[in-house]
């Protein structure tokens, strides 16, 4: 295959932080390269152009802050020509960051990633980030009540005042007015930090998206003192409460005659679930209630659009305003902070302090105005729950270079010796650390091996949608990249690592193609087999390396109590090189 083949290239991202007391989350921007030349983002100098492109999200949690460093390195910095962090201040990135962990946490972005903080204000960035969604992006709010989900269409002109609720590690409320013009009138402490902490002390849980799946599993009534528990089974119709209302969180605990270790996990995770929650609409109305807001938006990662979350606030408030108020919420809840920070960028090109392209695509996507100024453009493109804005068109007037090119950055093979190395249809069979029957070489156990690279460097190099090939192992790094999207795609779904090995299994169950037989992924990569002898060796080959790429991918893909890694499967969505997966 030709190595200047287009499907084999990268695109930059850029991108901007919430680093709050718990999570860590990043707002980052990816063109399409579909319709650009080599890899370039085309942006207008006097007039507009079209820029199409994805805002992408991710997260992490604040304790583990060097996963976001790595991240960050990996898919952010490669592609932006920074690659100097101990260099002067004239090489270093200036980002956009808001949150506490923005000061807490400047230097060491600094010192390792050569990274400068423009500090936003918090409350400031939340309020910038709902405006964008709600003005911007097509279906982002929506109700949930009762099982039902509806989508709410926003009036833009008749948007203000509205309630909005930021439950983070403490929860903020925020009287919005008009853009820029907002209010914190009140809050608590009684948040998303107080269900995790609560809830590692109580279940032994090790992070947010572990407690929250244990709490799905789960039944309050066992821990709860509800009405009916009080009342013999019967509602308190006098005063509008039904046998099913909770009258004390965690109420029965005291009369039940048993430790914590007598309870399950799962029963104490969701009691401990829907006592915030309630507490959170209820505080939330009464807030409103004060300044005669009827419209309230819930936002934060607490969320995480959860529908056993989001209907304990919508009933809550429901019960308090009698109906006349409804709860809201946000397809893109957890990243409000970062996107406003995101937005906030201005023209910069012509300072000395930042690399003019760095912010380009920023301006490109959310500014169209001879001053400058922010202007919301309509988003006529599908939103991804959770996962991206897609950006079909968006009109830009942008006062930059007319063209900013972004050169490949993939990480390559490391094995390039060819030397004693025997091949199959053009492809070394490389060493493998590897029990597993088939003709691979047998490589020692603590050096590194193909396998090991395909994996580390999985998470990086499926965003590009090019792959220069340097030597022929980087065409088994293709080969093996692809073949875990495949596989992260079988896993997709699967709740638990029994139900994954299952899926993994089938997978290695099918048959395996090889250049010149149907199915074959990439035609051009291999050279054809010269002789049946040579197509069954390269067969077997395949067949032995995916099987050991398959055993080691469970065990990152699943954590050790069988629990999904929804960041390593939430991969499964890319598309590497433009290949589709089935």
């Amino acid at each position: 295959m030709d190595p200047k083949d287009s499907r084999f290239s990268t695109q930059i991202s850029h991108l901007a932080l919430d680093i709050g007391g718990t999570l860590i989350k990043l707002v980052y921007f990816s063109p399409n390269g579909d319709n650009c030349e080599d890899g370039s983002i085309v942006v207008g100098n006097n007039g507009c152009s079209a820029v199409q492109g994805r805002l992408c999200f991710a997260k992490f949690e604040t304790r583990k802050i060097d996963d976001c460093l790595d991240f960050i390195r990996l898919n952010i910095l490669q592609h932006s020509g920074v690659h100097h962090p101990n260099g002067t201040e004239s090489d270093k990135l200036s980002v956009k960051a808001t949150g506490g962990g923005a000061f807490k946490f400047a230097d060491l972005f600094k010192e390792k990633l050569g990274i400068v903080f423009d500090k936003e204000d918090e409350m400031h960035s939340l309020v910038c980030g709902v405006n964008f969604l709600l003005k911007t992006v097509p279906r982002e709010a929506f109700t949930y009540l009762d099982g039902q989900k509806e989508f709410v269409q926003i009036d833009h002109n008749d948007l203000y005042p509205y309630l909005l609720v930021n439950i983070g590690s403490g929860v903020s409320m925020i009287k919005v007015d008009g853009d820029g013009k907002y209010e914190r009138i009140s809050g608590t402490s009684l948040g998303g930090g107080t269900f995790l902490g609560l809830g590692k002390l109580l279940t032994k849980c090790k992070s947010f998206d572990e407690l929250l799946e244990l709490s799905h599993q789960g039944n309050n009534r066992v821990i709860d003192m509800l009405v009916g528990d009080i009342y013999g089974g019967t509602d308190y119709s006098k005063i509008g409460l039904s046998s099913t209302a909770i009258a004390s969180s965690f109420g029965k605990a005291i009369s039940d005659g048993k430790e914590l270790e007598d309870y399950q996990p799962e029963d104490v995770a969701r009691s401990l679930l829907r006592m915030i929650s309630n507490n959170i609409g209820q505080i939330a109305y009464l807030n409103a209630l004060r300044f005669g807001l009827k419209r309230i938006f819930f936002g934060g990662f607490f969320i995480r659009g959860l529908e056993y979350t989001m209907d304990t606030i919508s009933v809550a408030v429901h019960f308090w305003s009698r109906g006349e108020a409804k709860a809201m919420f946000l397809r893109h809840e957890g990243f409000l902070g970062a996107l406003g920070a995101f937005t906030s960028y201005k023209d910069q090109s012509h300072t000395n302090d930042l690399k003019p392209h760095h912010h380009t695509v920023e301006r490109a996507v959310l500014k169209c105005s001879d001053d400058d100024s922010f202007r919301h453009i309509p988003v006529s493109a599908n939103v991804n729950d959770g996962e991206a804005i897609e950006f079909r068109r968006l009109e830009t007037t942008v006062a930059t270079s007319p063209r900013i090119l972004h050169r490949n950055q993939v990480y390559h093979s490391s094995f390039v010796e060819e030397e004693g190395i025997t091949k199959a249809c053009g492809c070394p069979l490389l060493p493998l650390k590897s029990h597993i029957k088939g003709p691979a070489p047998v490589s020692e156990q603590d050096r590194t091996d193909i396998v090991d690279e395909a994996i580390t460097f999985f998470r990086a190099n499926v965003f590009f949608t090019n792959f220069p090939i340097k030597s022929p192992a980087d065409k088994l790094l293709i080969y093996l990249t692809f073949y875990i999207n495949v596989a992260l795609k079988r896993l997709e779904g699967c709740r638990t690592l029994a139900v994954g090995t299952k899926a993994i299994i089938n997978l290695g169950l099918e048959d395996i193609p090889v250049p010149g037989e149907t199915g074959f992924p990439f035609p051009g990569l291999f050279s054809l087999p010269s002789s049946q002898e040579e197509a069954d060796l390269f067969r077997n080959y395949l067949k032995q390396v995916r099987e050991e790429t398959s055993g080691r991918l469970l065990s990152v893909a699943y954590r050790a109590n069988g629990t999904p890694n929804k960041w390593w499967l939430a991969f499964a969505k890319r598309k590497f090189i433009n290949v589709v997966l089935l």
